[in-house]
């Protein structure tokens, strides 16, 4: 039986390698006939007998209709080709329909022009005699060309409907346009004739455009189109450093000028005339759109157009007594009609009455950074902390100011372009404040994004001092960091409190007339927020929300990012503590609504297009986020490692020798310090138990609580036996630590005290 199952699987094999051979073999001898056919008709010379009686019998049979007979063949060849199969039938019937519709139609021009060279041959003379004995000349006409579209449409399957339809849409698109100019040109000139001179003002004189299917004019909507007004920089050269300051008399070094980067370092923006579709593109599409809302018995008109990079907003307004619902209802049918693959809708646009439907462009525009940062409106801000956000939907540069915001969360899908804005963003904070006036906090978890700042000089962890500062890369390292800015932020508050000031600006007033040193903002920026919360949501929550609620005042701000918008990562402390916004595409509405608590981030394009909700907007605006590289990025972080490495007090105490070194820090990744240690060794001690419950009283903390008991269960404190749920407390040990504790204390009691006097 095996025997019998590989004979036939080798004779399968055979019977398709010999079909395989006959197909190959077809396909080249048709080839050969079809350039051998073309050259004895189309040539006509050294034709040989056989091809002069081919030739001789195809013009008697086919007259001038013999012509096409190679292209004929050569289509068939080259579907056969394809799909490889002969279909030698479909090729006879459609070659006779065309080839016989064109010698009658042949015929019947030779008997209406008989001066004519054109001929029919005995088929086409037979056909149309035929025909005309029946229907006469005309009805043979008729019949000949009725054999022609018949033939094309066997031999190639021509969609003549949808042919006839994209024709008349071009012809129509055409004259739209043509009679938009001419009534557009035709104002100009009744507008310089009522002036009494040639100076034709286009922003004063009003275009209009004729509506398809109506005779009379009507306004054509407003284009508002961003003017750009770029501040000229200074140049710098790049190609010498500075020259270095003269020491002075009592020997110290002076302190070196700082230069921020120039704007050289950045690409070019393309050079577009215009931002978004042009004036006969925006005219054919508000003629489109208000077809559309006609065909739906809709009253209303488009009253303003603006274009953006990536979308283009077309300001919808009612007529009284329309409702909003039944025109935001057909959205999609609006979609349909404009052939555009997604449109958002904000109904009504703030502070104007009117819907505004926002439609992607065909020629989307990438928004560079340097257009942003060399724009006036950005350039000229007065606040060291703006950033650049990219370009609203009507084509104005959009910017915001972390200090103001002032805490920031970004989220987004995977690829829509959530990490080059915040590259963005620190590339804008990079470009305006020096590293005396702002520290940058990295926390990145993927390892792959913020490593390209490592060594810049606006680099700052609080834990370590400045030559060993990185980027924060796991989530032991983030709780550490975070925490010890918590206490960062308690040192400042206790100095305001001194300085009898309320906010980091005040102080920064009043520091120089008591020779004080100005403080430094300090921007955390956490790339990944969804792993360290995988990893310790209890730490990271607990310093997230003490940061967020008291660090403005003091110059903390805090950027959030992740690409997992829900709700055991966006939790309710994390949300209510993080007023503004930045939401990229998603893929649910459920998570256009965790993050915005309204839709429409799920209709996003991708690609930086955003909705920033600021802290006292009312709404989401749509953003086109600004574009920075790699390599631009890499040319940033070289010139500003040239001009030096971090360098900033060290803030936190260092724990005195021969403490441990576990108890001195943030242990294990809990968040369990030496004092938390010491006050809980001695609560124990005297309560004579623990628990839970015990600890949040004392702590005011669950997390705390929990943490601390995990500590005290991995140093061996506590232990529970199996098969009870009563603690086991061994004083022993913990006698042994609050010796050691407490007199670690006392030695770090001095060195808290020399660093109280740099601390800023």
């Amino acid at each position: 039986m095996g025997y019998n199952i590989r004979k036939k699987a080798k004779n399968k094999s055979a019977r398709r390698q010999g079909t395989s051979f006959t197909l190959a073999a077809v396909w080249v001898f048709s080839f050969a006939f079809f350039l051998w056919l073309a050259w004895v008709l189309w040539v006509g010379r050294q034709n040989g007998p056989w091809g002069a009686a081919v030739s001789g019998r195809l013009f008697e049979t086919f007259g001038s209709a013999a012509y096409p007979v190679p292209i004929l063949l050569l289509y068939w060849l080259w579907r056969s080709v394809k799909h490889r199969t002969l279909a030698v039938l479909t090729l006879i019937f459609g070659v006779l329909m065309t080839l016989g519709g064109l010698a009658a139609q042949f015929s019947f021009l030779k008997s209406v022009f008989p001066a004519a060279s054109l001929a029919g041959g005995s088929v086409g003379q037979a056909l149309f005699e035929g025909a005309a004995s029946i229907t006469g000349a005309a009805g043979a006409c008729l019949f000949a060309l009725a054999c022609i579209f018949m033939g094309l449409h066997v031999l190639f399957d021509v969609p003549w409907l949808a042919t006839i339809r994209k024709t008349n849409e071009i012809v129509r698109n055409d004259f739209n346009t043509w009679m938009a100019a001419r009534a557009e040109f035709k104002q100009k000139i009744d507008a310089a004739k009522a002036a009494g001179s040639h100076d034709i003002k286009q922003s004063n004189a009003p275009r209009r455009v004729v509506a398809e299917g109506d005779a009379s004019v009507k306004p054509m909507p407003k284009i508002s189109r961003p003017v750009a007004e770029m501040v000229k920089m200074p140049p710098r050269s790049t190609a010498s450093a500075p020259a270095k300051p003269a020491a002075s008399e009592n020997g110290e070094k002076p302190k070196k000028e700082f230069e921020l980067p120039p704007l050289d370092l950045l690409h070019l923006p393309a050079q577009e005339d215009i931002i978004g579709p042009s004036d006969a593109e925006i005219a054919a599409a508000t003629q489109r759109l208000e077809a559309t809302l006609k065909d739906f018995d809709i009253a209303a008109s488009v009253t303003g157009v603006a274009p953006g990079p990536v979308v283009t907003r077309y300001e919808i307004k009612p007529e009284p007594g329309v409702k909003i619902s039944s025109i935001v209802s057909i959205s999609n049918d609006i979609a349909l009609a404009m052939k555009a693959r997604g449109i958002r809708v904000e109904a009504p646009i703030p502070g104007k009455d009117a819907i505004g439907f926002e439609i992607p462009n065909e020629r989307p525009l990438t928004v560079s950074m340097r257009e942003i940062l060399q724009d006036a409106a950005f350039a000229q801000s007065k606040f060291k902390t703006a950033i650049a956000l990219g370009r609203y939907a009507d084509g104005h540069p959009a910017a915001a100011v972390i200090s103001k915001m002032p805490h920031l969360l970004v989220a987004g899908a995977t690829n829509s372009g959530k990490s080059i804005c915040i590259h963005s963003l620190i590339v804008s904070l990079l470009y305006r404040c020096k590293p005396d006036e702002l520290k940058l906090l990295l926390i990145d978890p993927k390892r792959v994004e913020l490593t390209l700042y490592e060594g810049i000089p606006h680099l700052y962890d609080p834990k370590v001092s400045c030559e060993d500062v990185g980027v924060v890369k796991d989530a032991a390292g983030a709780v550490k960091s975070l925490q010890a800015l918590v206490k960062v932020m308690e040192k400042r508050m206790s100095i305001f409190e001194v300085a009898k000031v309320k906010n980091i600006e005040s102080y920064n007033l009043w520091a120089p007339k008591n020779n004080e040193e100005k403080m430094f903002y300090i921007v955390v920026i956490i790339d990944e927020l969804a792993d360290l919360m995988l990893q310790t949501k209890a730490a990271i929550e607990d310093s997230v929300q003490r940061l967020t609620q008291m660090g403005r005042a003091l110059g903390i701000h805090l950027v959030l990012s992740t690409q997992r918008p829900s709700t055991n990562v966006i939790t309710g402390v994390i949300k209510a503590n993080l007023p503004s916004r930045i939401c990229f595409q998603v893929t649910s509405k459920i998570d256009s609504r965790v993050v915005l608590d309204a839709n429409g981030a799920d209709a996003l394009l991708g690609k930086g297009d955003m909705l920033y909700l600021g802290i006292s907007d009312p709404k989401p605006n749509r953003v086109q986020g600004t574009y920075v590289s790699e390599e631009e990025i890499t040319k940033i972080a070289d010139f500003l490692r040239a001009q030096g490495g971090p360098d900033y007090p060290f803030q936190i105490p260092a724990p005195a020798a021969g403490a441990e070194g576990e108890d001195s820090r943030p242990g294990e990744g809990l968040g369990t310090t030496r004092e938390e240690m010491l006050s809980a060794l001695t609560l124990v001690k005297e309560r004579r138990r623990i628990s839970q419950d015990l600890l949040k009283a004392h702590f005011g903390s669950s997390a705390r609580a929990t943490n601390i008991l995990s500590v005290f269960e991995m140093k061996g404190f506590i232990s529970k036996p199996e098969g009870s749920n009563r603690w086991d407390i061994h004083f022993d040990l913990i006698d042994e630590q609050l010796a050691q504790l407490q007199g670690a204390a006392s030695a770090a009691a001095g060195v808290e005290k020399q660093y109280d006097t740099v601390f800023k």
